[in-house]
């Protein structure tokens, strides 16, 4: 592990629905609301892990006996940490581990703003008439908005959570989640595909960061 100033910003932040929120904590924000149950970290294997083991699943959603707060998660090797001071006893210091990416509990740390719903028309032009499913180009008459986290599961109408889609393939997908298009892609939001870029000025791009910001 890597010790971090505290203030640094190590961890991207996601929605309950593995979206992106654009948002990074730093490693003392990271831990602390890890170990207030407001998020959960994603560990090296991919597992989303709270700080004590309770309510644990991976992505596969499979039950797990790991933690946070005794160090069961897998780690990368460069995985930020945080240094506590020695103790006086024995000299010792303590090593926590930051999570480099949190999920959300409930809607912590995303708020909903209305102004960010695409229109229809918007998400046509976005993505130049093609069905984001079964990639033709279709007229807009055709088209429709599609969430990609089902609303029925929850899913906002915030730009992140939606995609053009026709009528045939919004129809067929109904509440599936994930989704692929015809090529055996996951389908990304349209807004997304557009700003993938976040400014940080105090640490450099994580590899694991890049799926969730749609950066190859």
């Amino acid at each position: 592990m890597i010790p971090v100033n505290p203030e640094q910003r190590t961890t991207l932040v996601l929605t309950k629905t593995y979206q992106s929120t654009g948002r990074f904590f730093s490693a003392r924000a990271a831990i602390r609301h890890l170990i207030n149950g407001r998020v959960k970290g994603i560990d090296a294997s991919g597992n989303c892990v709270s700080w004590n083991g309770a309510d644990v699943e991976n992505l596969n959603g499979e039950a797990s006996s790991l933690n946070w707060a005794d160090v069961t998660i897998d780690l990368y090797p460069d995985q930020p940490c945080l240094r506590s001071a020695p103790n006086h006893l024995t000299g010792e210091e303590t090593q926590w581990p930051v999570p480099t990416i949190v999920v959300c509990t409930h809607h912590f740390g995303y708020r909903g703003m209305g102004h960010r719903s695409l229109s229809l028309k918007s998400i046509y032009h976005i993505c130049r008439g093609v069905c984001q499913y079964c990639l033709q180009k279709i007229p807009f008459a055709e088209a429709t908005k599609d969430h990609i986290f089902p609303k029925s599961l929850g899913g906002t109408n915030d730009d992140f959570n939606v995609v053009l889609a026709c009528r045939s393939c919004n129809s067929e997908k109904d509440a599936t989640f994930p989704y692929y298009n015809v090529n055996g892609e996951q389908v990304k939001p349209v807004s997304n595909r557009q700003s993938v870029g976040y400014f940080l000025s105090d640490t450099s791009l994580r590899e694991e960061w890049k799926p969730f910001l749609f950066i190859n």
